[in-house]
């Protein structure tokens, strides 16, 4: 199996550009659509020029089609559809975007594949995946990267990265801004992005099975993939056949994944890198194949068992240290001003502060703490004496949280620090710069859910033209309700994703690895993630960039463009592994 890639002349010049604006249904795109010719392959890279891209793009990209899709998606846990109703065609409309002055074409495109598994005559349908993908197709395919992106939850469709963060269009939210924290709004400004990834990459969002539009494909149910394991393989299984559907075989493939897309998107790596090239249609142009060149990692959580969140939630666990919140505590109370200690340092310069004071919290924490979090006999006497005191006063001097509460509850856990930092309001778990009411009848973190929904109701069939019956479904509670947790071979029943990245990295030591945070995310804190990294010695393989924000770290429009400048050097970087400049 090759890994070898080829250079990218048009990227490396396309790259270091900044994306200032996109067209929707512009005079260009219709002209374009009308004169369409049926699709052909675009030319070898060294005849490709960026003045020529819109050229070659009338001639090979495909004309505009509506796709009227009649069928319903079942998403409940007994849901499924007969493979007979699944057509794999898509929807088509051409548009176009500008970088730099330069009018640069791409196809938007929205449906269904069918993840199989297996291979050959031995393969069986497992889900019809619903899929949306922003491409440019006037550029040769093994030049051109394609990146797959998808939310966590589990449970989640992919339609929060989507309509916030890197498509061609996106809602802004600008969190922590509220305009009425006791009213979800009903819409957002609807913009062109001005820092898309289409600079970089193809682009494709993944809707897993029983959210989205996405279901099993009978005799199977969706609850037949709700589960760690099953789950990734069928992503991976969808992979496969977009990459055999539109003939990506030769294109360096990128995964992104958010939240428990940190547990999934590894896990998917992994299962794509054993599979190396054994499910790929023939390339038609003869290229190398490829299987993988990198992951992106958006506020990831990579491990259940270290996580205090999650070992309170799933096992009642109080045993768990919490230092990995101790920074991100820090970072929300110096936003609400309860805390003076930050002065004029920057949040990175700060960063460096809390982490030490993290540290010294865990080791107090494992010297006067039991294994289920009761405070052992030496407790009460260490925080009375001066030293004991003078940390309790550092931790709450930077978190808010009272010195009193801390002797009585050292091992402060989010839910808390969610309910008690300001009286009267709860703070947002995903980003916990923003507060609501505690009489609200909605939290936080859904502030911008009902936008986001019917928005994306009139986008299919306006910009991707795409026309649908059935309900897209956003959050999937029932998803996480009856979740397999427990990995095949695993001495843990919650899972963790450490071993897959070790195992990726094993098998392929050029894959780019980049981890994104928010500094005020209380649900997946940056800090754990490093501390899981250290725990395995990848710290100084992996980097882990802080942002000011939270979970969606995109819904910040402070952190929009720096956030873009550390993904385009990621993918300059691994363009340069690639063709073996960075070797």
């Amino acid at each position: 199996m090759s890994r070898r890639i080829a250079t990218w002349p048009v990227i490396a010049v396309l790259a270091t550009v900044a994306l200032v604006a996109c067209g929707g249904d512009d005079p260009t795109s219709t002209a374009a659509s009308a004169t369409a010719v049926p699709a052909t392959s675009p030319p070898a890279s060294s005849t490709l020029t960026a003045e020529s891209e819109q050229n070659i793009f009338a001639k090979v990209a495909p004309a505009d089609k509506v796709l009227d899709d009649a069928n319903i998606y079942d998403t409940t846990i007994g849901g499924s559809i007969s493979l007979s109703k699944i057509d794999e065609e898509s929807s088509v409309k051409r548009h176009t975007i500008t970088i730099d002055g330069k009018v640069l074409p791409y196809v938007a495109r929205a449906g269904h594949l069918v993840a199989y598994r297996g291979t050959g005559t031995n393969k069986t349908p497992e889900a019809a995946i619903f899929y949306t993908s922003y491409t440019r197709d006037a550029l040769p395919k093994e030049n051109r990267p394609v990146t797959f992106l998808w939310n966590g939850g589990p449970g989640s469709a992919s339609i929060w990265l989507h309509m916030g963060s890197w498509g061609p269009k996106r809602l802004k939210s600008d969190a922590p801004i509220m305009a009425d924290d006791t009213k979800q709004p009903d819409s957002f400004p609807f913009d062109d992005n001005a820092i898309s990834l289409l600079d970089q990459s193809d682009i494709v969002f993944v809707d897993p099975p029983g959210t989205g539009l996405s279901t099993a494909i009978s005799p199977l149910n969706n609850g037949d993939m709700w589960g760690t394991d099953s789950d990734a393989k069928v992503v991976a299984d969808f992979i496969t056949s977009y990459v055999n559907k539109y003939n990506r075989q030769s294109s360096p493939k990128y995964l992104y994944g958010e939240s428990y897309g940190g547990i999934r998107t590894p896990i998917v790596a992994n299962l794509l890198e054993q599979a190396g090239t054994s499910g790929y249609a023939p390339d038609p142009s003869g290229k190398p194949a490829q299987v993988l060149a990198g992951l992106i990692l958006n506020s990831p959580l990579v491990d259940y068992n270290t996580s205090c969140n999650m070992t309170r939630i799933f096992k009642n666990d109080y045993g768990v240290s919490c230092e990995g919140y101790i920074p991100s505590y820090a970072m929300t109370a110096d936003y609400f001003k309860l805390s003076t200690k930050r002065g004029t340092r920057t949040q990175e310069q700060y960063l460096v502060e809390l982490r030490a004071l993290a540290r010294t919290f865990q080791t107090t924490f494992r010297t006067y703490f039991s294994a289920t979090g009761e405070p052992n006999g030496k407790w009460k006497a260490y925080a009375s004496s001066t030293d004991g005191q003078a940390l309790l006063s550092q931790i709450a001097d930077r978190t808010g949280i009272p010195a009193s509460t801390l002797t009585d509850a050292f091992n402060y856990d989010p839910w808390s620090y969610q309910n008690d930092l300001i009286p009267g309001y709860l703070l947002g778990r995903y980003d916990a710069r923003m507060k609501v009411p505690v009489t609200n009848s909605f939290a936080a973190d859904s502030y911008i859910d009902v936008a986001f929904l019917n928005q994306l109701k009139t986008y299919f069939p306006d910009f991707v033209n795409y026309k649908y019956q059935s309900r897209y479904e956003p959050i999937n509670s029932a998803t996480i309700d009856n979740w397999t947790w427990w990995r095949t071979g695993s001495q843990s029943y919650y899972p963790q994703s450490i071993t897959d990245i070790q195992a990726v990295l094993t098998a392929n030591p050029n894959a780019k690895l980049l981890i994104l945070h928010g500094y005020e995310d209380i649900a997946t804190p940056g800090f754990q993630t490093e501390l899981d990294l250290e725990g395995v010695n990848l710290s100084d393989r992996i980097p882990v960039k802080w942002f000011e924000g939270g979970h969606m770290i995109y819904n910040t429009e402070a952190s929009r463009a720096p956030l873009k400048q550390a993904i385009d050097s990621y993918y300059r970087s691994a363009a340069r592994v690639a063709d073996g400049s960075l070797l």
